[in-house]
Formats: C-alpha cells, structure tokens, sequence
C-alpha cells in the first residue's frame, strides 16, 4: 500500500461497510510480525462473520436463562458436581475449564513477544472451535429441556473471561456481551485481566479423543445416510476402556446412540470406524448398502496407505531424522502406529463383506 500511488484503502469506509470490530480484526489476523501485509477484504468479511458467530452464542446462552431448573447451585452450595443429576456436563465443563486456562498461558506468551497475530488467531479458534462447536453443543439441553443454573452459570463466566481475551482485539463487541450477559459492576475495558493455573493434559487429552471419536462417527453416518433422528447401537472395541468413561454420556448424545457397550471382539454386519487404536461398530435397524460400504472402505485404504508411505519416506530420511527434535519424532511414530491400526481395522472390515 502507498499513499502516493493512492491504493490504500479508505478505512473508515471500510469501517462503515464491515463495522469497527471487523476491520481491527481484519488487519490484525492478516499481518504477523515482521512480515508485509497483504491487504484482503476477505478478512474483513471473516471478521464480520466471527461478529455474527458471537452474537448467535449470545442469543443462544440467554435463551437458556429462563430455563434454569429448581436444583440447587451445587458448585456454590461446596455440593460435589457429580453428585448432581445433570453431570452428563461435568466433563464438558471441566474440559473447556482447562482449555480456557491453556490458552491464556499460551496468550500470555505470545502477547509479551508482541505477536499479536498469532495471539488473536489463538483465542479466534479457541472461541469459533472450542467454545462454540463443542462445549456450546454438549451442554445444550434437550428441546425445551431445563438447564441446571450451575451449568449456566458456568457458561456464562466461560464466555465473560473469553470476552476479556478479545477485548484487546475487539473492543466493541465485547464490552456489548459483557453487558449483555448479566448485570455487571464495571466495564470489561477496566477489569484486570486473570491468569489461570496449570492445565490438566489428561482432561485435555480426553477432549481431544472425544472430538475426533464423533467427527469419525458422524463422518460415517452421513456417509451411510443415516437420518438425523435415526438411532444406532454403539459397540466399543479398546483395550483403554476407562477414557470413554467421563465421556460415554456426551458420545452417546451427539452420535444419537441409544446405547453404548464395549466389546473385545469384532461385530460383523455392522459399520465399522478405526478411531487410532480403538474400533467402533455402528449397528442399525437400516438396511446397510454393502456395496456402497465396500467402495468406502477401499477408497479410505488407499488414503491410509498412501498417507503412510509418505511417513515412512519421512522416518527413512537419515537427515530428518538426525536434526528433528524428539517431540516431531514421536508425534511422526505415532502417526505410523495409528495410520497402521487404522489399516489393520479396515482389512478386517472388508474381510467381513466378501
């Protein structure tokens, strides 16, 4: 851009077009430090649509607050959550509790190097992701269903600390659902800022398997055109058990299972999932398209296949090898195995259809 060759844009038209908000976000996520900035309105346009995304998690938590059950607030009255009936949520509060605290420590970091890019494409994904797509989803009650007021409460204070992250980034917006949330004392421009304690990884680690079990699982649904409303029978084949203990409830609310059971052995007829090391059968009453399941299965293979020749041109390269830092070795090990159980897992699913 040169203001002599008059080809930078005219910002407070471009404020007037995608709002305020929109704008700062826009140049802020398009210009890392020490790079040029390649100017784009479509970043402009993904900050009005990340606007958009935060009203409608608005409108979505304050729709729940006249739907608060009669329970007590077992949180505050020192009552174990687990002890309530609604701790289906527990794990999903727990996890983003934790998330929330691990990116603040990363934020903290990338905010004293002055890498505000990177800090704003953190808390961007962590609230479009995270908190949206995925907490937002496994608390939500059923259709006219209450809300226990510990899980509202809960999701309320989530999205005033997410507020207080982006506030930096966009000032606007989030001093208006700060507000909007409930009464507060003072403005969020004026509230200090918190740091949390240490994370925990296994909570962290739980999220994640969770995240990528039912990505996979309604993957597969869709592929077998499965109605929404459609129920199935979930059949878990693992040799680690106890992770899906904490989220079996939440599974089997966002698979639409009608039960879940584990197994130690494969189940024939039905669909089958290779999730890392675990396996998941998906029974129905529907008729199931063998041949269609069969063409899928053979075009994922060759996907899993190729996918590992390229991992293992990667461990075979000795200069790879010998400067990759031991943390990129292991992650890229641990791609072999799990690219290898997927493969095993579906060779024995085609197996079962000749």
């Amino acid at each position: 851009m040169s203001k002599q060759l008059g080809n930078s844009p005219d910002l407070l038209g471009l404020i007037d077009q995608y709002g305020a908000d929109a704008v700062r976000f826009g140049i802020m996520v398009s210009s890392p430090a020490g790079n040029d900035l390649m100017f784009d309105e479509t970043a402009l346009e993904q900050g009005r649509n990340f606007n958009n995304k935060l009203w409608n998690a608005l409108k979505l938590v304050k729709m729940w607050e006249d739907r608060q059950s009669s329970i007590v607030n077992r949180q505050s009255a020192g009552t174990n959550f687990d002890d309530s009936p609604f701790a289906i949520h527990h794990f999903a509060i727990n996890w983003f509790g934790n998330r929330l605290a691990q990116v603040k420590i990363e934020m903290d970091g990338l905010m004293k190097q002055f890498r505000l890019s990177e800090a704003l494409k953190t808390v961007y994904s962590l609230i479009w992701d995270d908190f949206c797509s995925w907490y937002l989803e496994w608390v939500k009650p059923g259709f006219e269903q209450p809300v226990e007021s510990a899980v509202y409460n809960k999701t309320v204070g989530f999205f005033e600390e997410l507020m207080q992250l982006l506030h930096p980034f966009m000032p606007f917006i989030t001093e208006e659902i700060h507000h909007q949330l409930k009464e507060q004392p003072v403005d969020l421009c004026v509230t200090q800022y918190t740091k949390d304690a240490a994370t925990n990884i296994e909570i962290l680690i739980q999220g994640d398997l969770l995240k990528n079990v039912i990505t996979n699982l309604r993957d597969a649904r869709n592929k077998n055109q499965f109605k929404p409303k459609e129920t199935i029978k979930l059949h878990i084949q693992t040799e680690n058990r106890a992770a899906y203990q904490s989220i079996e409830s939440i599974l089997s609310k966002q698979v639409n299972a009608e039960s879940i059971s584990f197994v130690k052995e494969s189940m024939p007829g039905c669909i089958v999932v290779a999730v890392e090391k675990d396996k998941f059968y998906i029974e129905s009453e529907k008729q199931l398209d063998s041949t269609t399941l069969k063409s899928d299965l053979l075009k994922d293979l060759e996907h899993q296949q190729n996918f590992l020749q390229s991992v293992m041109k990667k461990l075979g390269n000795e200069k790879f090898v010998q400067n990759a830092k031991p943390e990129v070795l292991a992650l890229e090990e641990k791609k072999k195995a799990d690219t290898e159980a997927r493969i095993r897992t579906i060779e024995e699913s085609l197996a079962t259809l000749n």
